[in-house]
């Protein structure tokens, strides 16, 4: 069978969807979230297995520079109205710098989050490595499932018009 390319990604992606949920549930108890929904982020709209490294490679480095700026606004002890305000603030930044790459939006919410957590009597600072342990996981899982489980071959390039070929 030679299922074609789009296939091959949805099954990819179901696949690592699916070892995201288990190996969430197992490991990430409450905190199952953060592996699926990088799992999804990571195979969804995939152009390839290089797309799906590169979206996990970029949300796991976002994701540990937030973890840094989110422990150095938790330090400060940034709380109430001050927080929520910081909050809108660093997710306003975020969202403009997304289309540069996407490593800033993943720094952005993960910052945002720990503010989030602060506002809600949480320890930021506790939670912020489960979450990168959690995203870590579920980009490891999509890039497996996508370089192993029916891997879409590169596409050859096509000669340019007006151009010959080496071999003629």
């Amino acid at each position: 069978l030679h299922p074609r390319p789009s296939t091959r990604m949805a099954l990819q992606m179901a696949a690592g969807i699916a070892a995201a949920f288990a190996v969430g549930r197992l490991l990430f108890d409450d905190h199952w979230p953060w592996v699926v929904l990088t799992a999804y982020v990571a195979a969804s709209g995939n152009r390839g297995r290089t797309d799906v490294l590169r979206k996990g490679v970029e949300r796991l480095a976002g994701a540990t520079i937030g973890t840094l700026l989110a422990a150095g606004v938790a330090s400060i002890g940034v709380t109430g109205d001050t927080a929520v305000a910081l909050m809108f603030a660093v997710l306003a930044v975020a969202l403009w710098l997304r289309p540069l790459n996407y490593a800033y939006w993943a720094a952005g919410m993960t910052c945002s989050l720990s503010l989030l957590f602060g506002y809600f009597g949480q320890d930021a600072l506790q939670l912020l490595p489960t979450r990168l342990e959690g995203i870590a996981v579920g980009a490891v899982l999509s890039v497996v499932s996508a370089w192993w489980l029916l891997p879409v071959p590169r596409a050859r390039r096509q000669p340019v018009l007006g151009t010959t070929s080496p071999v003629s």
